[in-house]
């Protein structure tokens, strides 16, 4: 019969890819994670690690069980989280993370929160990268599209960017009447560390000089209507005034390098009840809804 702790700690071991590792995110000592390891191949019979002073390498035999343990244990700890949630209402802390510039995830938390009172969201802001353990987050939404094999991702939208300016920037500095034109004009980017250098319209790479760089597009936005530059702004961002006439879309044409937004979580990582709540609320929110629309919903300041 397999010993599920010790499977466990395997499992741990795999992915993280050290004893060390492992004995951080179970909150074990090294000695103790090496020990169950051991006590496994030798319950088993077969060796699942060749262990060197610099790597731990799978042996045939340790990538067949690494799948099947893996399996058991997600399947084995549903079981559970499913016996549980039958018999208690939801009722804890949920931990997320949301990128700057995503307002229209406002009104979701709203709902979140009116359908699920006794639930406690504690959420943060971040620019960039994020690290589920080191952060101790249950979920995110992120803007750059994560590369983590051990990350699930699902979409929840996409905005297109416009290139907008005020009339008075017009007025002033004239129309730029194609993408050629933005060179000879203050060109507000987004960037840092690296900052735009073109913008890719209806396909092709057009370059851009800027004296003003950010990493906020509400930032950029407010330089923009204060007719400091043209902008390259999120379309939900910038509908709502180039509706009113208080901003012009140039070029009529909306830029290929589309912002993405994702609800992103550990696969190897039990998921807690209150964690498949928010997704599934999030989920259907978005069924029926671009991300334009729902910029469109929000009563931003």
């Amino acid at each position: 019969m397999m010993d599920y702790n010790a499977a466990k700690i395997y499992v741990n071991v795999v992915e993280q890819g050290s004893f060390s590792g492992a004995a951080k995110i179970l909150s074990t000592p090294v000695s103790t994670v090496s020990r169950k390891v051991s006590e496994l191949e030798e319950s088993l019979e077969l060796r699942l690690l060749e262990r060197s002073t610099r790597q731990l390498r799978l042996t045939e035999s340790g990538e067949v069980f690494y799948e099947f343990a893996q399996r058991s244990i997600a399947e084995a700890e549903a079981g559970l989280l499913a016996l549980q949630n039958s018999k208690q209402d939801l009722e804890g802390t949920l931990r997320l993370s949301i990128a700057f510039h995503f307002e229209p995830i406002w009104p979701v938390l709203k709902g979140f929160k009116e359908k699920y009172p006794n639930v406690k969201m504690v959420i943060q802001s971040y620019p960039g990268t994020i690290d589920f353990i080191a952060d101790g987050l249950d979920i995110a939404v992120v803007r750059t599209p994560t590369q983590n094999p051990n990350h699930i991702v699902r979409k929840l939208g996409g905005s297109g960017r416009k290139v907008v300016a005020t009339p008075d920037y017009i007025e002033r500095y004239s129309q730029p009447v194609h993408p050629s034109d933005l060179q000879n004009h203050e060109c507000l980017t987004i960037g840092l560390p690296k900052p735009e250098e073109v913008w890719i319209i209806d396909g092709e790479r057009y370059p851009v000089s800027s004296n003003f760089i950010s990493n906020d597009y509400r930032m950029i936005k407010y330089l923009c209507m204060q007719d400091q530059g043209i902008a390259n702004l999120p379309t939900g961002l910038c509908i709502r005034e180039i509706n009113k006439g208080t901003l012009v879309e140039l070029f009529d044409s909306r830029t290929d390098d589309d912002v993405e937004f994702q609800l992103v979580y550990p696969s190897r990582r039990l998921i807690s009840s209150i964690t498949r709540a928010f997704i599934d609320h999030c989920m259907e929110y978005v069924n029926d809804r671009t991300t334009d629309e729902w910029y469109m919903t929000v009563d931003m300041p």
